[in-house]
């Protein structure tokens, strides 16, 4: 009998092969955070060693907090998008005045113009 695999016209691979990837994520506030969590818990050990755990939840509340109130970057942006719609708003108002004012007088001139 023939085996016929030796004789493909395409080479197939024998096995699978996997693409083991590891996705990366930076975080720099949370690399910052750890950081200030590690000085904090040194200067407690020269005090002491008393509260390791109170000092990493108030550094991440405070992390936490600046995060949210502080972000001027978002408040700039979400002033400027307001912004603009409400100036769209207002041109869309004002054509929309002159339109049903003076609709009646555009109506007359095609009217006139095409002799109806």
């Amino acid at each position: 009998m023939i085996s016929w695999n030796k004789y493909n016209l395409f080479k197939l691979p024998n096995k699978h092969r996997r693409f083991e990837y590891v996705p990366r994520y930076y975080d720099p506030r949370k690399e910052e955070l750890e950081k200030k969590i590690r000085a904090a818990q040194k200067a407690a050990a020269k005090n002491g060693g008393e509260g390791d755990a109170s000092i990493a939840r108030e550094l991440s509340f405070r992390q936490n907090t600046s995060d949210k109130w502080g972000n001027s970057e978002y408040k700039a942006q979400a002033m400027r998008s307001n912004l603009r719609l409400v100036i769209i708003f207002i041109i869309v108002l004002i054509g929309f005045y002159f339109l049903y004012q003076y609709l009646d007088d555009v109506g007359a001139f095609i009217d006139k113009e095409t002799g109806k």
